[in-house]
């Protein structure tokens, strides 16, 4: 309990909890030692959302002061006879009151309730509710839990916890609590802000969702009898318009101000370094906007006061997160009956630096000697914050990730000084596309740029597409034709096409993936390997600084191997791949496009090639030296690829495909097992490996109505036994190939 008193005394040094007064419909009021909640008669059937934020807490376990892992809920409050009850709104069926069936569709999405408060008094005069909610704001509230799932261990202390403080705003109202938990393994002490915040009575229009377009989205399930139901999905953005006093000036072509810019406001925390590169990254995005009409949409502020509440749902922040996670993250919380966004949050984790400082290194260090230092210069440090704070802007803004974009280039254009100057590594900085690894030595000295630009061509796209007032509609459906329009205008320009973030080591549409460059991944991938290569051979020279430790010499090691496999499974996607590209009738030639038998026949050849040369350039036995034998894992990383490349989900989608699957088989075998004479382990290793992975996935039972699964059984069943019959000629030659053979036969 002593540990627990203290954390107290530590927790409330760090609150300022000021009473705010407003005239507002929601307010909380303190008598004695109780908390009342006042709610206006003109809030009754209101929309409220309702969210929590971490404030403090003595252990940092998958989340740190100021982040939340839920969701905000949309709440109601109406009168009951002598009850007032919270309603939650978990249904997300949308209708007309005026259709015929509105009386039917509602009574199957009636509103439930969430809790029940003993009305204290009723203020008739003013119009007033008066409810307890002492009991209610210092037990947990589970539904808006901002921590993430076992965390807390033990029973919650009610002497040791409670409400903090309190303040009162126009719209909403905000809650400080401290939850205090004795009796688990670890103690727990945490305090929690709680936002209760009415929302607009009129929602914002929302927009729809286009599958050409990437952004965050709410579903909604849309009723009506005219039609059959339809699931829109509501797109998450600001409401950035105009004031009704500018409008025509909009109209007219002049820049104006939004009636509500975007306003991030600084954790005072932030190092000054990323404080100044930041805001560069953050205000990056205004030239989009002014692009549609809008100047100064995003403003950057340091915190007005040590009064002020950051916590506050509806306060936007650039919060710095001290934990030793390699990330940043861009958040939102949106009202979800439009999709408007209410609140966002850039979150910078403290070891992200050193996660920019890794890739700049082994993606760009054969080009680029200023990134081979330890320590990189503000001039480069500086611009990779700026980029990555801008790629989390744009989350922040509503946008998801746009694989597609750096397929858009050719890949010798990132050779090209000129074209890299004004257009960089990717037609958005929402791509996963870090740093230029396709330059060569020699190329930086040519002026070729080494990095993503500020903002590309699809970035000004998505921002008109979800951010253009459309006037002239009155509804989501009435925006189509002209967002429609939009899309015709960008015909099949790669320049404009989307793809979402597909999951998994190889991808189904090999233009559609993280951390590749350029349309042609065997050149591009072949620049880079070179430049592995380059690196490999001078890491020591590169990574010695005298006293060091040897930690970033193996660090660097290990980035440029998993860079490889990168590079090898971005490859393999051609592999079955199929081009994807989403768009309406008319607008493209074909919607599905598959990657042509030649290309994918000459990927598995570089595929295997290449894995056969790391035996050499990744093997240095001098390196090891210094870093440790670094065999077992190359050859387990060796055979991890080779058993991708048979995995059942590259083999289903070879049947039917313009490359066959029983001839990608034989090909892969024959550049496996065309060693002639003695073999190194590694190629042993990789041939076993081979085998391994065909025994695993012909002994997988099949089902009738899995036609590809039972046809792709059946094919790798037919290549151990063709690849067995070769082999047992060649048995008295190596026992290693009897072993092989033994393998196959099992």
């Amino acid at each position: 309990m002593k540990f627990l008193c203290e954390l107290m005394v530590i927790c409330a040094s760090l609150l300022s909890c000021p009473f705010v007064r407003a005239a507002g419909p929601l307010k909380i009021v303190k008598q004695g030692n109780a908390y009342l909640l006042e709610v206006a008669d003109s809030l009754l059937g209101r929309d409220l959302l309702f969210g929590s934020r971490v404030v403090s807490l003595s252990v940092q376990k998958n989340i740190s002061a100021g982040q939340t892992m839920g969701d905000p809920i949309v709440v109601r409050f109406e009168l009951n006879g002598k009850y007032l009850n919270m309603e939650r709104l978990v249904s997300s069926a949308v209708w007309e009151e005026s259709d015929v069936a509105a009386k039917l569709i509602a009574r199957n999405h009636v509103i439930p309730v969430m809790q029940v408060f003993d009305l204290v008094r009723r203020d008739e005069e003013r119009g007033v509710n008066v409810i307890d909610v002492t009991r209610y704001f210092s037990d947990e509230i589970g539904e808006i839990s901002p921590l993430p799932g076992g965390m807390k261990q033990g029973r919650l202390e009610p002497k040791a916890s409670g409400i903090l403080c309190f303040s009162n705003h126009e719209n909403r109202v905000n809650v400080t609590t401290r939850y205090a938990y004795v009796g688990g393994k670890t103690p727990l002490i945490v305090t929690i802000n709680y936002t209760l915040l009415v929302l607009p009575k009129e929602p914002m229009r929302p927009r729809y969702e286009d599958e050409r377009m990437g952004y965050f989205s709410t579903v909604k399930t849309v009723y009506n009898t005219a039609k059959r139901v339809y699931r829109p999905k509501y797109v998450s953005r600001w409401r950035i318009e105009p004031r009704p006093d500018e409008v025509a000036r909009y109209q007219a072509g002049e820049l104006v101000e939004p009636a509500r810019p975007i306003v991030f406001y600084f954790d005072p925390a932030t190092p000054a370094l990323i404080k100044k590169y930041a805001r560069l990254g953050m205000l990056d995005w205004n030239k989009a906007f002014e692009a549609i009409g809008f100047k100064n949409v995003i403003q950057v502020r340091d915190f007005p006061g040590k009064d002020f509440n950051s916590e506050d749902l509806t306060v936007s922040c650039f919060r710095y997160i001290p934990t030793e996670e390699a990330n940043a993250a861009g958040r939102i919380w949106t009202d979800p009956r439009s999709g408007e966004i209410i609140q966002a949050d850039i979150l910078w984790y403290h070891n992200v630096v050193r996660l920019l400082q890794e890739w700049r290194f082994i993606q760009t260090a054969a080009a680029d000697p200023s990134v081979r230092n330890k320590e990189l210069s503000e001039e480069v440090m500086g611009e990779l914050i700026r980029y990555a704070v801008a790629h989390e802007t744009g989350h922040a803004l509503g946008m998801k990730h746009n694989m597609r974009a750096s397929f858009a280039y050719p890949v010798d254009s990132l050779r090209s000084p000129s074209f890299t100057q004004k257009y960089g590594t990717t037609a958005s900085i929402m791509d996963y596309a870090r740093n230029n690894y396709v330059a060569q030595p020699g190329d930086l000295e040519r002026g070729v740029k080494m990095t993503p630009p500020l903002l590309g061509p699809f970035d000004y796209f998505s921002v008109q597409w979800a951010y253009t007032p459309i006037f002239d509609a009155e509804t989501p459906e009435e925006e189509l034709v002209v967002l429609e329009q939009m899309f015709r205008e960008k015909g099949s320009d790669p320049l404009y096409l989307y793809a979402n973030m597909a999951m998994g080591p190889v991808v189904p549409d090999p233009a559609g993936q993280s951390d590749m460059l350029g349309d042609d991944l065997l050149k591009s991938s072949t620049y880079g390997i070179s430049n592995l290569r380059y690196i490999m051979r001078h890491l020591m020279e590169w990574c010695s600084d005298e006293g060091d430790s040897y930690l970033r010499m193996t660090e660097m090691y290990d980035a440029g191997v998993k860079q490889f496999f990168k590079y090898m499974n971005n490859c393999a996607s051609y592999i079955g791949g199929v081009y994807y590209l989403p768009g309406t009738v008319g607008q493209h030639e074909a919607r599905y496009v598959e990657v042509d038998k030649e290309r994918q026949k000459k990927t598995v050849q570089f595929i295997v090639n290449e894995l056969r040369e790391t035996d050499q350039w990744l093997c240095d036995r001098e390196l090891f030296g210094s870093i440790g034998n670094k065999t077992e894992m190359l050859m387990n990383r060796q055979g991890e690829m080779i058993a991708t490349l048979v995995s059942p989900n590259l083999l289903n989608r070879l049947i039917g495909s313009v490359y066959p699957i029983e001839e990608y088989l034989q090909d892969i075998s024959t550049c496996l097992f065309t060693g002639k004479g003695s073999l190194s382990e590694y190629e042993k290793n990789r041939q076993i490996a081979y085998v391994q992975a065909l025994k695993k996935v012909g002994n997988e039972k099949g089902d009738p109505g899995k036609a590809n699964d039972n046809l792709k059984n059946a094919a790798v069943y037919g290549e151990m036994v063709r690849l067995g019959k070769k082999l047992e000629r060649q048995i008295k030659y190596s026992e290693h190939i009897g072993f092989v053979v033994d393998l196959l036969k099992k």
